[in-house]
Formats: structure tokens, sequence, C-alpha cells
């Protein structure tokens, strides 16, 4: 009885219809300590009865500055330099809830200034930027991310942020606007950076344009941050000793990255402080994929994922293997966080 009125209740605060069983999705708003809280739920019909699941986006968790992101010291130098450019397209990929939204607006920011116009297509607009035209769309309007590129593309601007890129019509006029004067930031469902190159071709853009347009893909995950409270050390021995050494062994010159390698690393215990879990806040684990004549070389050719990852090789960054395990040896997260999130028994 408790869980109909509760179903009832969230059915009525996200606008959906009581008496559908179906699966529906909807959004409330809560007010907390001088923040507006926006509720993405979303309800699924099941064998006994509906399942519920809330997004909760706190505009306070996504308005973090691009250096405290956790983004490595060379992508982080290296996304500073594109985004000063006057044209060019970047793309994060990763699944729903891997920080992308936070990443591109740490990168809006980063480089926003009145004198330059910036149009952002949004679903939905998850936090509020001074100075910036954000819209969000709406699919039974009509106002797709499709027609809300079109239309921005009218109203001059300099930047154009697309909240996804899922068709070919949008990948097509994304790619052609990074090629004809602005500088367009926006995300791609794809596993890693390297699958960025293969995905565009699969939704028909033509590959002799896609490096000319396409300066930088990243991707990301997010990992649980160990708490400072109560981070207990374990000694790097067995089983974390192998992958430890594995993957630090495919990093070239690892003292650029840290000064030493510990004997031990942060293990989680729980405290009052993060409610008993051993990890309080998150931190971005990065890699990215790079235009160069290699790749260029590689996308005329319809390349796979690990075709891609051979011409990156004498790029120098990080992959998020790498980049993850760098973290581990800073006792910024576990291993177990690590393994996780992301597979540490196959080579990227």
């Amino acid at each position: 009885d408790i869980f109909r009125l509760l179903l009832s209740r969230i059915k009525l605060l996200s606008g959906m219809k009581l008496n559908l069983k179906g699966a529906q999705d909807g959004r409330f708003s809560i007010n907390l300590e001088d923040s507006e809280i926006e509720i993405r739920s979303s309800i699924l019909p099941s064998a006994y009865s509906e399942s519920i699941v809330f997004r909760i986006l706190n505009p306070k968790s996504i308005a973090v500055p691009l250096e405290q992101l956790g983004i490595p010291p060379k992508l982080l130098e290296i996304l500073l330099r594109e985004v000063s450019k006057p044209e060019g397209m970047i793309l994060t990929t990763g699944p729903t809830g891997s920080g992308k939204t936070t990443t591109l607006y740490a990168l809006l920011k980063k480089v926003f200034t009145p004198e330059i116009k910036v149009i952002t297509i949004e679903n939905p607009i998850e936090y509020h930027l001074p100075g910036i035209v954000q819209t969000q769309i709406d699919a039974d309007k009509g106002y797709t991310f499709l027609e809300g590129l079109r239309s921005a593309l009218r109203q001059d601007p300099d930047m154009i942020m697309v909240g996804e890129i899922r068709d070919q019509e949008t990948a097509e006029i994304a790619v052609n606007s990074a090629l004809t004067g602005h500088l367009v930031f926006s995300t791609l469902h794809t596993n890693n950076a390297a699958g960025t190159f293969p995905r565009l071709i699969d939704l028909g853009v033509n590959p002799k344009i896609i490096t000319s347009a396409l300066s930088v893909s990243m991707a990301q995950r997010l990992v649980r941050k160990l708490c400072l409270e109560c981070t207990t050390e374990t000694k790097i021995e067995g089983h974390n000793k192998e992958i430890i050494d594995r993957i630090l062994g495919t990093i070239k010159n690892t003292s650029e990255y840290i000064d030493a390698i510990p004997q031990v690393i942060g293990e989680p215990k729980g405290c009052d402080k993060c409610n008993f879990t051993g990890y309080r806040g998150r931190v971005g684990l990065y890699e990215a994929v790079l235009r160069t004549e290699a790749i260029e070389k590689a996308v005329k050719e319809s390349p796979s994922e690990r075709e891609i990852w051979k011409a990156a090789e004498g790029q120098g960054i990080l992959n998020m293997q790498q980049d993850g395990i760098i973290k581990v040896l800073k006792k910024i997260t576990s291993i177990s966080e690590l393994e996780r999130v992301i597979d540490l028994e196959n080579s990227w």
C-alpha cells in the first residue's frame, strides 16, 4: 500500500499519467539549501510492479572548474589550446552518468567571454551559465537536437554545444559547422576515445572530412574518491601488483606523472564522514585521441577501434587504464573501485 501511494505521488510530481502502467519518463524539482535540484524520474513496468529510478542533477556538483575534474596535465594543456581556436570540434564520449556534461560545461566556462556568442542545445539544461544562450530540446514540440542545431546556426554563434549526436543529420551538420568557422562541443555514446571515428563513419559522415573537423576525441568515466578521513593502506602485492606492473609497463615515462612508485596504495574503510562507504566525492578518468597525420590516414580506410589506437600510439596521452592506475598510486581512488568502472584485464 505504501509503495502504491509513493508511486502515485512520484507520477503526479513528475507529470506522468497516473493510470498508465507502461514506461514513462518525467521530472520535478526540489529546493534544498538554496539550490534547485532537478530529479529526472523513469518508470518501467516489471513482472511484479513498476521499477522507479531517479537521476539527481545538482547544479553545485556540475559547476566544477576544469582544473578540478581530474584531467591529466598533458591532456588539459591540449584541451586549453584547442578551445582557444576559432573552429573545430571536441567530442567527449562515455556512458550515461560518466560526467560528459560537466566536462563540456567546464570547457565552456573556461573560454567564455562577453565577446563570444555561445549557444547550447541540451536535454535538459542542467546548469545555468550566465551570458550563454541555453536551449532545451522538446521532442513533443518538434524541437530536437537536429532542429536545435539548425536553428542555432542561424543565430550567428561562435561556439555551439550539442548535448548529444544521435543520428546522421545531426552528425553531418555538427561536422560541417566545425569546418565553417564554429567551435563545436558535443557528446557521443562510444566505449572509448578511439571509437568516435568508426561511430561517426557508421552514422554516415564522410571519412575524408571527419579528421578535418574533429580536433579531439575524449572518453571518460567517473570513479569514487577515497575518503580522506578514514583511508587505510595496503601493500602492493599479488593480483594488485600484477595489474599495476603490467599497466605501468605501457607508460613510457612514469616520472612525468608520479615522482616515485609507492609500496602501498589506498584502501576504503568507512566512517561517519563518508556514510561508512570509504569514498567521498568523485573524479574523472580520461583518455583522448588527437587529430594527427597518422589518424587522418587511418580514418580514410574506415578503421576499427584497434587500428585507431595503433595510429594514436605516438601521441603520448594516457588511456583510461593508465590514468586510473596513476590515480590509484596517488591514493586518489582504490584499485577495487577502478576494476568496478573499467576493464583492467584487456589492453586498450
